[in-house]
C-alpha cells in the first residue's frame, strides 16, 4: 500500500483549484507543492492583461511547481458570448447560438482555432468549451445562447468542429455538460436541477452531440450537476456511477478525461458534504474535480479521498487509471519545458483576422466562396 505522503501526491493530481489575485498566493504555492496539484482554473479575478496572464502561467508552471512534480493543467471557461473570462484585447465573440444559426462547421473550426490560439499565447492549455447541450427548454436559465441550437445534429456538428479547432492549436477542449443540461429549469450554481428523461429519449436528443464529439476525439468531457431520475434517482450525474462510469465510460466508450463541474456549486454543496461529494465523484468515475476556491483550499475533500483509498472504499487502481488518462493528455498538450515568451503574446491576440471572424459570426453571413468540410 502506498504511504500517506505518496497517496497525497497521487490524489492531488485529480484536483483543479482556483485562487484570488494576479499572482500566486504563498499558501496556494505551498498547496501545489505538497499535493502535486493536477491543475488550476482562471477566472476574471486572475486577469489584468495578456502579459500579466502569461507571466502568471509561467509562475504556476515553472516557479511554483517542484521540478519532480507533474506539469499542471492551466484551465479556463472561455466559450465566447457571456462566458468570456478574457476581455480586450482578446477577441470577443458572440454566443454559440450565432454559430448555430450560421450553421457552418468550417467557421466553427476557425472559431475554435482562434480561441485555442489566444489561450495558448498566455499559457492556458485547457478550455472548458464548447457547450454541446441541446437548448430544448426555452425556460432554461443557464444554457440559452450558450448552446448552438435546439437541434441535436447542429449541436453535434458544430461542437465537433469547435473541439477540433481548439485542439488543433494545442489546447484541450472539454465538451459540456454531460449528460445534457439543456432541458432543465434551474441553474446548478444555485440549486439542484431535476429532469426525468429516459435514456431512450436522450439517445435521440442530448446524447447525439456527445457521441459526435467523442468520435472527433475530444480530450475532455465535463459532467453536469443534474439529477435525472431515469438514470439515477439517488445521485446527480457528477456523483452517479450509473451515469459517469456506466453511461459515459462504458456505453458511449469515452476513454479520455472526465472533469467534474465546479464542486462548490450549490447543486452539490446544499445536498452533500464537501468530503462526501468528493469521494462520490471519484467513485462515480470523474478523473478531475474542479474547485473554484471561494471556500478556500479543498484540503478536506482531498483528505477524504485519501481515507477512502486507505479503507479500500476507492480502489487504488481507480486513482492510478485516472492519473494515466490525465498524464497521457498532458504529454501532448502541456509544455513544461518552454515558458511563454511574454514579449510575443501580442502577436497572437486580437489580430485583425480574428476580429473579421467574429464579425462574420455576428452578422451570420458566410464569406463568399466558403467551402464546407463535411467530415464533422
Amino acid at each position: 500500500m502506498a504511504t500517506k505522503k505518496d497517496l497525497k501526491t497521487l490524489v492531488g493530481q485529480l484536483f483543479i483549484v482556483g485562487f484570488n489575485g494576479y499572482s500566486v498566493p504563498a499558501e496556494f504555492k505551498e498547496f501545489m507543492q505538497e499535493t502535486n496539484l493536477g491543475g488550476v482554473i482562471y477566472f476574471k479575478r486572475n486577469v489584468q492583461s495578456p502579459a500579466q496572464l502569461a507571466e502568471l502561467s509561467n509562475e504556476l508552471q515553472f516557479s511554483c511547481r517542484l521540478p519532480t512534480s507533474t506539469p499542471v493543467f492551466i484551465s479556463i471557461d472561455h466559450e465566447g458570448g457571456k462566458i468570456n473570462r478574457l476581455v480586450k484585447p482578446f477577441t470577443k465573440f458572440p454566443g454559440n447560438d450565432y454559430l448555430g444559426e450560421l450553421g457552418s462547421p468550417k467557421i466553427g473550426f476557425e472559431f475554435g482555432a482562434v480561441l485555442g490560439k489566444e489561450l495558448k499565447a498566455v499559457g492556458i492549455n485547457v478550455n472548458y468549451a464548447p457547450v454541446v447541450d441541446v437548448n430544448t427548454n426555452k425556460d432554461n436559465p443557464i444554457i440559452k445562447n450558450r448552446a448552438f441550437s435546439d437541434d441535436p445534429e447542429v449541436c453535434g456538428k458544430l461542437g465537433s468542429a469547435v473541439c477540433r479547432g481548439i485542439q488543433k492549436m494545442g489546447v484541450v477542449a472539454v465538451a459540456k455538460h454531460f449528460p445534457g443540461h439543456g432541458d432543465t429549469t434551474e441553474d446548478s450554481h444555485h440549486a439542484l436541477p431535476r429532469v426525468d428523461k429516459a435514456v431512450e429519449d436522450m439517445e435521440t436528443m442530448e446524447l447525439i452531440p456527445f457521441r459526435r464529439v467523442i468520435r472527433s476525439r475530444v480530450e475532455g468531457i465535463m459532467t453536469a450537476h443534474i439529477l435525472n431520475n431515469s438514470l439515477d434517482p439517488q445521485y446527480p450525474a457528477t456523483l452517479s456511477e450509473r451515469t459517469i462510469d456506466g453511461l459515459l465510460r462504458r456505453e458511449l466508450r469515452f476513454s479520455k478525461i472526465i472533469f467534474s463541474d465546479d464542486m462548490e456549486m450549490k447543486a452539490i454543496t446544499e445536498h452533500y458534504g464537501a468530503e462526501e461529494a468528493a469521494v462520490l465523484a471519484i467513485k462515480a468515475g470523474c478523473d478531475m474535480l474542479i474547485y473554484r476556491g471561494d471556500s478556500g483550499l479543498p484540503t478536506k475533500p482531498l483528505e477524504a479521498i485519501i481515507r477512502a483509498v486507505e479503507s479500500k472504499e476507492i480502489p487504488l487502481e481507480k486513482i492510478e487509471k485516472a492519473i494515466e488518462r490525465i498524464q497521457s493528455v498532458k504529454n501532448i498538450y502541456v509544455d513544461s519545458k518552454r515558458p511563454v515568451d511574454v514579449t510575443e503574446v501580442g502577436k497572437n491576440i486580437g489580430l485583425p483576422e480574428h476580429f473579421q471572424l467574429a464579425d462574420v459570426i455576428t452578422r451570420k453571413e458566410l464569406p463568399k466562396g466558403t467551402v464546407e468540410d463535411t467530415s464533422y
